[in-house]
């Protein structure tokens, strides 16, 4: 599928309202059994104003059509402003935003379609990424900072293609950036009931299980 300008700005515009109310500040843990070795592990993903533009694969620009750098926190603000106007930004050359725009409303439900992680395997010569999560037809690529992932690409790809090790995801949890517990439940794997999986002590003194009702999904 190939996008307008007008066609990209309405989705930026509208995807930037949905990451401003579903992610926006928030921290997701999420809990996954490592396919190699069988063990729990876990990351921890926030989602900020500066990687909104990483994930619509726009760029701003001068009135000479010069890319501008640095600019990731002023493009969310345009967006979510409706302010972004046409001439101010262009779509990269190499068609990745394409498929970028097509993967992003989805991803706004990131918790929804996300029941496999694993490490990027580098199968995309121009995808720069160290962990991949999601399904089987989108999936969002992070970016390791310090201990936690930030978003930085949207993708309109089978999960499966891109890491050699996919791993079931358990649970995923969320919180505001400044709380320091985990205790909303947005995601468990089908037939699991948190309170019967042993968890390692790293991931136990993270969460909270008091609003957690364990739901048998038939």
């Amino acid at each position: 599928m190939k996008y307008t300008q007008a066609e990209a700005r309405r989705i930026a515009l509208n995807c930037a309202k949905e990451y401003s109310q579903k992610l926006l500040g928030k921290v997701f843990l999420i809990i996954y059994r490592e396919r190699q070795d069988n063990s729990i592990k876990y990351i921890e993903v926030i989602f900020l104003k500066r990687n909104y533009q990483h994930l619509t694969g726009l760029e701003l620009i001068d009135s000479n059509g010069q890319v501008l750098k640095n600019q990731s926190e002023n493009f969310f603000r345009k967006c979510l402003n409706n302010k972004l106007g046409l001439n101010e930004f262009r779509l990269k050359q190499d068609g990745t935003t394409h498929l970028k725009l097509a993967a992003l409303p989805v991803l706004m439900d990131i918790s929804k379609i996300t029941k496999i992680t694993g490490d990027y395997n580098k199968a995309r010569p121009y995808l720069y990424v160290d962990k991949v999560i999601g399904g089987v037809n989108f999936c969002l690529g992070l970016s390791k900072e310090k201990q936690m992932y930030v978003p930085s690409s949207a993708l309109l790809e089978n999960i499966k293609k891109l890491t050699n090790a996919p791993s079931q995801v358990l649970a995923i949890f969320q919180k505001n950036m400044d709380d320091e517990i985990y205790s909303e439940v947005k995601h468990v794997a089908k037939g699991l009931n948190l309170n019967n999986i042993s968890l390692p002590e790293n991931i136990t003194s993270k969460i909270s299980l008091e609003n957690y009702i364990y739901k048998n999904k038939k």
